[in-house]
């Protein structure tokens, strides 16, 4: 039987890492262009239109666009079945969209204020637009670190629940949980009410000892409703647990679930 607190290896998939390689430098680019030419009077004025308004639209509009379609798309009801458990890997996709979104949508009305077209503003709109450039970096650096530890990934076990954030990592017993996460839609993530504290082990600048123990459906690949139903179906039936991670369980687990 796998231990819950054994490590799980999980990589970003191609199509963020694509994404990510792609956008990222190109917002970087900008961002350098419009400080290297910040003060400088020689600026060609016809080059500062194409770097104040062109380049940035258009890496916002993209950016925006491809960020909010992979947030509202429906999403698969299917677990993968491996390592002993079943797991709903993080949207590397949504997680790269997300990183680029927030960078871009940061850095460009931030680099904005330091074009060289705006020879005429005061000290204080300058300092305005670093202080946006230097938030803006961390929080690229922020995002690229969910992306790369795949934040979102849920992974049900024998044992429990392993849930992977942002900020940690947090390792659930059955056990421990005294009410299940709720199904219907809510402009938060599902939480579960734990009651034993005690039992939950906790990474990173995961809370320790927590009242509530939330599901990062929000960064999953899998639809948040089906891991919802599925996380309370084992909640509910301790005689289910020791299936999962087996290709009978999961055929079991789709039946009661009438998932297909």
């Amino acid at each position: 039987m796998t231990s819950l607190t054994a490590p799980a290896a999980a990589r970003p998939g191609r199509a963020g890492t694509v994404y990510l390689a792609v956008m990222a430098p190109l917002v970087l680019a900008w961002l350098a262009a419009v400080l290297l030419r910040h003060g400088d009077p020689s600026a060609d004025r016809t080059l500062d239109t194409g770097l104040t308004f062109v380049l940035p639209l258009a890496l916002l509009a993209v950016a925006h666009a491809w960020y909010w379609w992979l947030r509202t798309r429906s999403r698969p009801v299917a677990l993968d079945v491996r390592d002993g458990a079943f797991i709903a890997p993080a949207d590397d996709r949504l997680l790269s969209a997300f990183a680029v979104t927030a960078f871009a949508g940061i850095a460009v009305p931030s680099g904005s204020l330091l074009m060289p077209a705006l020879r005429d503003v005061s000290r204080s709109t300058s300092v305005t637009g670093w202080v946006g450039v230097g938030c803006a970096l961390a929080a690229f650096l922020v995002s690229l670190w969910a992306f790369v530890r795949g934040a979102g990934r849920i992974e049900l076990r024998p044992e429990g629940l392993r849930m992977t954030y942002m900020y940690g990592r947090r390792d659930v017993p059955w056990d421990a949980v005294a009410a299940g996460p709720p199904r219907r839609e809510t402009l938060w993530e599902p939480a579960m009410r734990i009651g034993r504290p005690d039992l939950v082990r906790s990474a990173g600048l995961a809370r320790r000892r927590p009242r509530r123990a939330f599901l990062p459906v929000s960064w999953s690949r899998v639809r948040r409703e089906f891991l919802a139903d599925a996380v309370n179906y084992y909640l509910a039936t301790p005689a289910a647990r020791p299936t999962i991670g087996t290709a009978d369980g999961y055929v079991h687990l789709r039946r009661i679930l009438r998932a297909g």
